[in-house]
């Protein structure tokens, strides 16, 4: 018998040449991502518990078969597997797709303003579950995506279509939270690791799609043009920089479910003690007075914090997002030009 071989159990004998141990450098790549996908449950399962209202075995049994999903499908990153509801408004969409078609793993555009409204080509289909919304809704803004699985349903009449869909790219995304969160100011990380995946530049195909796509951009600031102020109906303004290249002075912006605020930058205090935003108020004029001041300096921002305030940070979504600095530095610049004659 080869020194490579040896007895397992009663009959089979291996080839120990072809085992590979837990130590092992030659650990099966599939081995290899199922640990991956493991990991990324894990540190999903502390972050919903954090976020949500869902029971711990609710929680756990999604874990576990978000894992098992991602294994399956060889994912690049966790992918959590749902549905939408309020389908019951959208059957006519839902039939189309069913008789035109869908590419598969099509992805959804997400409305982050109020619900988790998904969309595909300009027309909702549904929204993301209330109980993964509160999980989901911070991190649509690092990358995380939603995927057509399938319309589910028949042609029995009265049956109405539902729509199985994938909270796709969850760990990479998770880890850039993470990741900016830990930059400093009061926004301190907590709870899970960012896993050595940064906000700079990470390619990743969230769940199993062919070959590599570019980092998702942040949520673009939205700002009013200038001589609007309303802030129900804003407009963008173009930023000064390229949009899928981070900026050390970008501040992020995340609501806990018990309505504590987390911000990545210096809170300079004058009217409250805590930061917030998506209204008016103290807590907002703080905010932008902080936001003013750690991208375009103390005097710009005494000067302009009032009107940052009004027209911009009452317009960011409750949830949070990401206030972009070069967006910050466009709405200055564009106050600081006189109006044509």
């Amino acid at each position: 018998m080869s020194k490579n071989t040896k007895i397992d159990g009663q009959h089979a004998i291996v080839n120990t040449a072809s085992v590979s141990s837990t130590t092992d450098p030659r650990v099966p790549q599939p081995d290899l991502h199922a640990r991956r996908m493991a990991r990324e449950a894990e540190a999903w399962l502390a972050f919903a518990r954090e976020r949500g209202r869902m029971a711990e075995h609710t929680l756990v049994r999604k874990a576990l078969g978000a894992t098992a999903f991602s294994v399956r499908h060889d994912a690049r990153s966790l992918a959590v597997p749902s549905k939408l509801v309020g389908t019951a408004q959208h059957q006519r969409r839902l039939w189309r797709l069913v008789s035109d078609g869908v590419e598969p793993w099509a992805e959804l555009d997400l409305d982050a303003h109020g619900p988790l409204v998904a969309s595909l080509g300009g027309e909702p289909l549904g929204e993301v579950q209330a109980k993964h919304a509160a999980w989901a809704r911070p991190l649509v803004t690092f990358g995380l995506r939603v995927l057509v699985a399938r319309v589910t349903g028949h042609e029995t009449e009265g049956y109405r279509l539902g729509c199985n869909v994938v909270l796709a790219g969850v760990g990479e995304a998770l880890a850039r939270l993470r990741d900016a969160l830990g930059t400093g100011g009061d926004g301190a990380a907590s709870g899970v690791t960012a896993s050595g995946v940064t906000a700079s530049g990470v390619t990743a195909s969230g769940d199993g799609h062919p070959g590599a796509v570019a980092l998702h951009a942040p949520l673009r600031l939205v700002v009013p043009r200038p001589g609007t102020s309303h802030p129900g109906s804003p407009a963008p303004t173009p930023a000064a920089s390229d949009p899928a290249t981070p900026d050390p002075l970008d501040t992020v912006l995340v609501r806990a479910v018990d309505g504590s605020v987390r911000a990545t930058c210096h809170h300079v205090r004058r009217h409250a003690d805590a930061l917030d935003w998506g209204r008016l108020g103290a807590g907002p004029a703080d905010l932008a007075l902080s936001v003013l001041t750690r991208v375009c300096g103390a005097r710009v921002a005494e000067a302009h914090y009032g009107a940052f305030a009004d027209a911009v940070v009452a317009a960011i979504p409750r949830a949070g997002g990401v206030v972009r600095a070069a967006d910050v530095r466009a709405w200055v610049a564009a106050r600081d030009v006189p109006p044509a004659a």
